[in-house]
């Protein structure tokens, strides 16, 4: 039998502290998947049941009958994340069921609008007027392919559609423009691993800039992408191209990310990547909130990764006191 004790233990592994309700029989996390769409938050809205495995987040609402599985799609301790899957797994179940009932068919709303084509149409001025302030050109709109929907849900947000090198959907980010939203990201539900952010606009024999966020790609080189989140590994269909086509990468991930992004250029050199970071730490920006001119200086000015910069880095932490 598995103890109350033991899935907490897998559960703090892959979200990180839980906090426990009265009647000790569920417990709540801060969800990754909220984390994964941009949304910074330390509050335990994902509600998890202990004796079944079901959770429910009251944020993003995604929602499923194994918490194992969230945690396979979102976070990076891998084998905990399986532990997890494997107690929710339900008796005579396939081990492939609850993937694929994880999974629904990616699509844009029936009635998707590319917004480049509507920019004196009143019903979305207030959307095109979001993404010139977001640093969106008319000829950008078009290049990413933007688009709106009065479908429900989507009325309130302007759609970022991806394609692979077939020319399919393979995921979507919406982003609501109404700054008070507290549900910013309605993305599709897939997972991240799996998918490679306009694919179909990459070339991976040229060197390729990696970013977060879709606002960071704005102002961008063409070939660029976002891992759509802060973390890639070498599960990651991203990942296994690079290293296939051994794509030279320049990472220009957010400052406050550093030590990830020492983490991902740690992995990526051991599979023989050249691998460059950006310095615009030293400026406090996000790439999304650069002019073109600022972006184009820390991508030609950034510095190659090797072991010496690296423990350059780590010496730089410890003198912080920001490791042990």
């Amino acid at each position: 039998m598995i103890t109350t004790k033991k899935k907490l233990k897998l559960i703090k592994a892959c979200f990180g502290e839980y906090k426990l309700s009265a009647d000790s029989n569920n417990a709540s996390v801060v969800c990754s998947a909220c984390l994964s769409a941009g949304k910074v938050t330390s509050k335990k809205k994902l509600s998890i049941d202990l004796k079944e495995g079901i959770y429910h987040c009251w944020v993003c609402e995604v929602k499923g009958r194994n918490v194992g599985v969230l945690a396979l799609n979102y976070v990076n301790q891998v084998d905990a994340a399986k532990n997890l899957k494997k107690i929710y797994r339900k008796k005579n179940e396939k081990p492939d069921v609850l993937e694929e009932a994880a999974k629904e068919r990616i699509s844009l709303p029936d009635d998707f609008k590319l917004i480049y084509n509507l920019q004196n149409t009143r019903m979305y001025s207030k959307h095109f007027q979001y993404l010139l302030d977001r640093g969106f050109t008319q000829n950008k709109m078009k290049k990413f392919r933007i688009g709106v929907s009065e479908e429900l849900g989507f009325s309130n947000r302007v759609i970022f559609p991806s394609f692979d090198h077939d020319q399919n959907l393979n995921y979507f980010i919406s982003r609501s423009i109404d700054p008070k939203s507290t549900f910013r990201y309605k993305n599709a539900k897939c997972e991240r691993k799996n998918v490679i952010f306009r694919q179909i606009d990459l070339d991976m024999s040229k060197e390729l800039i990696l970013t977060e966020g879709v606002f960071d790609l704005v102002n961008c080189p063409e070939n660029s992408t976002c891992i759509l989140g802060s973390w890639i590994s070498s599960e990651y269909l991203l990942f296994k191209e690079i290293v296939k086509n051994q794509t030279p990468v320049i990472l220009c991930f957010d400052p406050d990310a550093k030590s990830k992004t020492m983490k991902i250029a740690k992995l990526l050199h051991a599979y023989c990547v050249d691998v460059k970071i950006s310095q615009h730490d030293i400026n406090g920006k996000d790439f999304g909130d650069m002019s073109k001119s600022e972006v184009n200086y820390f991508i030609s000015t950034a510095k190659r990764y090797d072991n010496a910069s690296r423990l350059g880095y780590l010496i730089n932490e410890l003198h912080s006191g920001s490791i042990y």
